[in-house]
Order: structure tokens, then C-alpha cells, then sequence
């Protein structure tokens, strides 16, 4: 635990430039080597120090031409400088190994986890064994800083102004069922009253569709299921039709499990990648770019 005791009166503490081109120069006793190490000029390392020793009040190194010695005030400091910048040196890079080792904690939704993300997580596996990812599936946008998440992937309009939103695949929802199931289509378009359709409880799909919408509550039989999965089931069984997202049926329709009768293309509905504001850690980052790959 933090100790506010130990609270720092930063109005005596010079500055932090000049304290860090001092234990430079005093580390590796020269100023030349400190301003290739800092990446700043010999003139500047001078200035540092000339302004630190002015600041103290006392002379912190002799110099003889290139060589320096430092005073006995200078070995106290520079002493004092490397514990401390040792100390938030270690502190630093055992947080990054902390965090370069935590898993991506990624919030998703269970359809698209199952049918889009989870059949290509192999290749992203095979290429970054080193990156462990734990996947959580929920039905709510879920506040990413507040319940710790690194990224969600979510269905909308992409209107999330406190976050990154970047677009991964269109929804672009069809209307499906298996081919014995479409064959019972009426010549003029319209479905057999004893048609069934299906829909997820907690989903949108439907209700973005309002055509589908008075197709399935005017005059047929619909069937509520607390989860998309036990949908897909019903539909892959030949019980009747439902709307989905074409990303997540792209196996079925590809073997011809499943027919797409229809389809709404709407330009902003759309599966994005959903990130807080502000700097991205490698592992995040690389798994984005992998995500981007997919498409």
C-alpha cells in the first residue's frame, strides 16, 4: 500500500532533466557518453548540470578537460539518483512483464464467438502462442475500463463515442432456412401459415428487420429462445426459418446447409472492434491486426 507519509515535497526537487543528465554523466563519467545515451547534445548535458549545481548551491564534479571527478556532494547525489531511478526502472519493467503476461480479457457475444471468432482462433494461436486470451461471452455492451476488458466485440451502429470503434465485418442479415424448409415458399413470395420462425430473446437481429418482423408476428407461429445457439439449432434441423447475421453462417450457406432467402444490407450494422481511448499494449495491438487479417 501507498504511504502518504512518505509524500514527496516536489517545490525542493529540482528538475527531473537535470537530475537524470547528472546520473548519466555521473554513471558513466562523461559527458559525451551521457549525451549519446540521452540522445541530447554535449551542450545540453553542461547546461544540465551547471543548472543543477546552481540550484544546489554546491559543485557536484571537477572537470579537466574530458575527464570529470565527481565532488563528495555529487557522489552523495549521484549515489541517491541511481537507487532511486533503479528502483522505478524495476518497478516499471516487472509491471510491463506483468502486463505482457496477463491474459487479453475480450468481451464478445456467444453467436459470433462460435460461428465467426472460434474457428479461426487456430491461426492466431499458431502464430502468437505467447498471447493468452480469455473470452467472455455476454449478451450487454459491457463498460470496458470498469469491468476491465481490453476489447469487446460488438453488433450495432458503431455508436460508442467514449471508445475506439473500428469496423471488423458487416452484419448484413438474411433471412435463411434449410433447403426443405425454403422449398414450402409460395409462388407469390409469402410462407405457409403453419411456417415456424425463430428468434433469440436477448438478440437484435429481428428487430433490425421490419419486414421480417410482420412476416414472423402477422400470421406465423414464433418461437423465443433465451440463446441464438439453440436458434441456429432449431433452423439447422429443418423446424423453420429465422434471421441472422450472414458472418455467422458463412459454413452453412457455403455447404449449402442452409439458404439464404433474403437479405437486408444496411451499411452501419456492422460487427466492430471496440477498444478504450488511449495507448494499446503490444498483445493488444498484434491482436487487432490479426482480427483485421481475418477479414
Amino acid at each position: 500500500m501507498f504511504n502518504q507519509s512518505m509524500s514527496i515535497d516536489w517545490r525542493i526537487v529540482p528538475s527531473l532533466s537535470a537530475l537524470r543528465a547528472f546520473e548519466a554523466a555521473a554513471r558513466l563519467e562523461s559527458l559525451t557518453d551521457a549525451a549519446k545515451v540521452l540522445n541530447v547534445t554535449h551542450a545540453a548535458i553542461s547546461q544540465h548540470i551547471r543548472t543543477l549545481e546552481a540550484d544546489l548551491e554546491t559543485s557536484l564534479m571537477n572537470r579537466q578537460g574530458r575527464k570529470m571527478e565527481l565532488t563528495d556532494d555529487g557522489r552523495r547525489l549521484a549515489a541517491a539518483l541511481a537507487t532511486g531511478f533503479g528502483h522505478i526502472g524495476d518497478e516499471i519493467a516487472t509491471m510491463k512483464a506483468d502486463r505482457a503476461a496477463a491474459p487479453l480479457r475480450v468481451s464478445v457475444t456467444a453467436s459470433f464467438t462460435e460461428y465467426w471468432l472460434m474457428p479461426r482462433l487456430g491461426s492466431f494461436w499458431a502464430k502468437h502462442p505467447q498471447i493468452e486470451l480469455s473470452l467472455t461471452p455476454s449478451a450487454e455492451m459491457v463498460d470496458l475500463r470498469r469491468d476491465g476488458f481490453d476489447l469487446a466485440l460488438r453488433f450495432g451502429r458503431g455508436h460508442w463515442p467514449e471508445c475506439d470503434v473500428e469496423k471488423l465485418v458487416p452484419a448484413n442479415f438474411v433471412m435463411v432456412g434449410t433447403p426443405k424448409v425454403v422449398a414450402t415458399r409460395n409462388p407469390d413470395g409469402s410462407w405457409p401459415e403453419k411456417t415456424q420462425w425463430f428468434i433469440d430473446n436477448l438478440g437484435k437481429e429481428y428487430k433490425s428487420w421490419e419486414k421480417a418482423r410482420r412476416l414472423m408476428f402477422e400470421q406465423h407461429q414464433v418461437t423465443l429462445y433465451d440463446t441464438n445457439q439453440m436458434v441456429l439449432s432449431a433452423v439447422r434441423a429443418g423446424y423453420g426459418l429465422s434471421i441472422q447475421p450472414r458472418a455467422i453462417l458463412e459454413p452453412d450457406l457455403a455447404a449449402g446447409k442452409l439458404i439464404a432467402v433474403e437479405e437486408q444490407d444496411d451499411p452501419e450494422l456492422n460487427y466492430y472492434i471496440v477498444t478504450r481511448k488511449g495507448p494499446k499494449s503490444k498483445n493488444l495491438q498484434t491482436f487487432i491486426r490479426w482480427l483485421r487479417e481475418c477479414v
